[in-house]
């Protein structure tokens, strides 16, 4: 019990920064499902919250859909809306990442959400029930750069890969399948620092 407590203190006292980020940008779906493979875009908005050491924070990440991607189908237009919650790992290979311009390095894990709605054409009258999905686990990794716009605030450029395989969900007799889509990301983050850097 003592060497854990002494672990978790040494993480306590070396932990000097903190970074808070909302983001949006434009994504692009990379689904495999028949009748929805085109490329269609939509915009996103979230927000991540970390903390940890100077290179490296641990947290948390949140992100739904602004605009949602619409298929059309013969007579028909399907959208579909995204939410994620989940883990957070980023790096940032910068001489001094609170103050100066670094690479960013991000990979997380969580649970996405959607919902899919269905309407008749051409007066896009809906058809049917909103149908929702099962939550279900998928991973995204992702490259990006920073700078700082003025002294602890920074924007932040980068692009997303979120892989989500949707399996056993049994809505109108769908087959299993690939729900994954990039995401082109633009941020605006502060970095606070306690302690010495």
């Amino acid at each position: 019990f003592s060497l854990c407590l002494g672990c978790l203190l040494t993480f306590v006292i070396q932990g000097q920064q903190l970074f808070i980020e909302t983001f949006s940008g434009y994504n692009l779906t990379a689904y495999d499902l028949e009748g929805f493979t085109d490329n269609e875009g939509f915009i996103p908005i979230g927000f991540r919250v970390a903390g940890g050491f100077e290179h490296l924070q641990v947290g948390m990440e949140y992100h739904t859909d602004i605009t949602s991607p619409e298929f059309d189908t013969n007579l028909n237009r399907t959208e579909f809306k995204h939410t994620y919650y989940g883990g957070l790992v980023r790096a940032n290979i910068s001489s001094l990442p609170a103050y100066r311009f670094g690479v960013i390095l991000k990979a997380g894990a969580g649970m996405y959400q959607t919902e899919r709605s269905s309407y008749a054409l051409p007066d896009e009258s809906q058809t049917g029930p909103t149908l929702e999905y099962d939550p279900t686990f998928g991973l995204n990794a992702g490259i990006g750069i920073s700078a700082p716009i003025y002294t602890l605030l920074h924007w932040e450029i980068g692009d997303m890969y979120h892989h989500v395989y949707w399996e056993d969900q049994g809505l109108l007799g769908l087959a299993n399948y690939r729900g994954s889509y990039h995401s082109f990301q633009l941020g605006l983050s502060f970095n606070l620092v306690f302690g010495n850097t």
